[in-house]
């Protein structure tokens, strides 16, 4: 039981906070210290992260021949034909001398939709299939059914559910299979047999695996359940051997035509089908251009809604792009393609002679040195920032009871003059800086027209306060690249005996990535807090403050038995005179 000042009139509770405020300076030190030591980490950090952009980018821009020995191509007719080249492509040319003919792609081109009534000006992509189904159209009854199946020992499966009458295919897996009877003689690859009990059991060389998925029609007995389904398949040649890749799909008569452009669009079957909405036509092309086959239609239907109602009976197989290059009759599959390292275009017949030539980039590969001098010139003007930085040595950071007596403001502005410096002069930067700048420095011996910077127009300012950033010479730097961007290459990237400068420089930034990441974790595999030092100094603050916490509560409640123990004393005291008082004038 505590007595707060009840005998003596004293604010024991005031003094006690007072007390305890003179006692908890050191713990406040080692807060302050500890708040430092977390804000010198963070930036330690950050600097790390600025480091690693360096060295990242480096490997993405100058030391990447795609980017370094970049090569434009110029067309004498660029609406006729273009062209791409890569990087290894020398400083050649082609002469297109005709294009008789450009790449096409097969397409099927349906017949006029109309609707049962004869109106075909009333169908719409919304139209239901069962408003526009021929007589011919073949439909099974019942509903459509998805499930996962596992497939036994014997390569068969049993469905949950039995077929609806008329089911003359099923889906595995989005492959459709011919169901044929136990008896029906040799099983085929794409058939597989129903016995009495509705198992079906494929074809040994089918590989499936352990659970497969299928799609079906199955019967119901609710007639209002009940949907009419029409099954229907696209085969594609995919070779010249006449080998076709087959699609198949199951419509229902509530499917609109939109639903059948969609579900075509989404599958596998490499084709773009579209609705007409003017000539209500349904027209589906090949994906790829090219022919496999000039007497056999290259796209094959089976199903009435693609035979009779769209009525996909006009084929028109694609052709490949035939011209003339360098004197020579060729042809390919498609309208892009590469010769020698370059990727020519075609965009329309010619009878003109078109020239394509093959150049240094030299545009391309002055933005890709231009852009990492820039983002040296930035670490360099941050890196020098922090250890110039001006430190404020008489703002220590703010205890929780200091930021509450300050505004807003004023605390944001404490805080960053407490923040600044904390890197002015730091050992570990200086060193970090001084090997990034020496890294560009020394010569590079590869045997190349090149073995310095300052011969391609890149130097250091004269500005001391610059800190060593660099300056580019434009003009010199554009020749140097349209004499020999080879060179230029080496320069940065060295050879299989020399190291360039790019790969010296990338070393010397993975060192200091290191040197950081031991001293303020947070990378390279320093990410607990007795791996780096000043994690390890922020766990012994930890326990030094956790040892002073226990010996202020410990003073705390020596102090309070204290004056406990006097105001009992002045109460006793107190009783006392009020007794003989009492005595002497009663």
């Amino acid at each position: 039981m505590r007595l707060s000042g009840l005998s003596s009139g004293l604010d024991i509770d005031q003094m006690m906070k007072d007390l305890m405020k003179a006692e908890r300076m050191p713990v406040n030190k080692l807060e302050k210290k500890k708040t430092e030591l977390g804000w010198k980490m963070d930036q330690y950090r950050e600097m790390n992260l600025k480091l690693r952009a360096l060295h990242t980018s480096m490997f993405d821009s100058i030391m990447r021949a795609s980017s370094m020995q970049r090569r434009s191509v110029v067309s004498s007719n660029e609406s006729i034909i273009s062209a791409t080249a890569s990087s290894n492509v020398g400083n050649t040319s082609f002469t297109i001398n005709e294009v008789k003919q450009l790449a096409t792609a097969t397409t099927a081109i349906g017949s006029t939709i109309s609707k049962t009534n004869g109106q075909s000006d009333s169908v719409t992509s919304r139209t239901l299939l069962k408003d526009i189904a021929t007589n011919e159209m073949e439909w099974v009854v019942g509903k459509r059914t998805r499930e996962a199946v596992q497939v036994d020992k014997n390569h068969s499966i049993k469905l949950k559910e039995p077929l609806a009458e008329g089911v003359k295919h099923i889906l595995i897996q989005g492959q459709a299979y011919e169901i044929v009877s136990d008896q029906a003689g040799e099983l085929a690859r794409n058939q597989v047999a129903m016995d009495d009990a509705g198992r079906l059991t494929f074809h040994e060389d089918v590989t499936l695996s352990s659970q497969v998925q299928v799609e079906y029609i199955a019967g119901v007995e609710d007639e209002e359940k009940a949907q009419r389904f029409t099954f229907n398949s696209l085969s594609l040649m995919t070779n010249e051997s006449g080998d076709y890749q087959t699609t198949s799909f199951y419509f229902s008569e509530n499917d609109s035509i939109q639903s059948v452009v969609t579900a075509m669009n989404q599958s596998k079957a490499n084709v773009t089908a579209f609705f007409d909405e003017h000539q209500k036509t349904f027209v589906l092309t090949n994906k790829s251009t090219g022919t496999f086959n000039r007497e056999e239609k290259e796209f094959t239907f089976e199903g009435s809604l693609f035979t009779s109602t769209f009525g996909l009976n006009e084929v028109k197989n694609g052709q490949n792009a035939q011209f003339t290059i360098n004197g020579l009759e060729t042809e390919r599959r498609e309208n892009t393609f590469s010769v020698s390292g370059m990727t020519i275009t075609l965009k329309d017949t010619t009878n003109q002679a078109i020239t394509l030539a093959a150049s240094t980039d030299v545009d391309s590969i002055y933005k890709t040195i231009t852009s990492f001098v820039n983002e040296y010139n930035e670490l360099i003007d941050f890196m020098n920032g922090k250890v110039n930085e001006r430190y404020y040595r008489d703002y220590d950071p703010l205890t929780d009871e200091e930021r509450d007596g300050l505004s807003e403001a004023e605390a944001k502005r404490w805080d960053e003059r407490a923040q600044s410096g904390l890197l002015r002069n730091d050992s570990l930067v200086q060193t970090s800086l001084n090997q990034l700048r020496s890294s560009l420095y020394k010569p590079i011996l590869t045997g190349g027209a090149f073995t310095h910077l300052s011969q391609i127009g890149i130097t250091t300012t004269r500005d001391y306060a610059d800190g060593g950033k660099l300056e580019i010479d434009e003009d010199k730097l554009r020749k140097a690249i349209e004499t020999d961007p080879e060179a230029i290459f080496t320069l940065f990237n060295g050879n299989q005996e020399t190291e360039g400068l790019a790969q010296s420089m990338r070393r010397d930034l993975q060192r200091s990535m290191s040197s950081i990441a031991r001293r303020a974790g947070g990378s390279e595999g320093f990410h607990e807090l007795h791996q780096f030092t000043i994690g390890q100094q922020t766990r012994t603050i930890d326990q030094q403050l956790s040892n002073f916490e226990r010996r202020l509560e410990q003073k705390e409640a020596r102090y309070w038995r204290q004056f406990t123990a006097m105001e009992r004393a002045m109460q006793m005291a107190n009783q006392q005179s009020e007794s003989l008082f009492n005595l002497l004038y009663n």
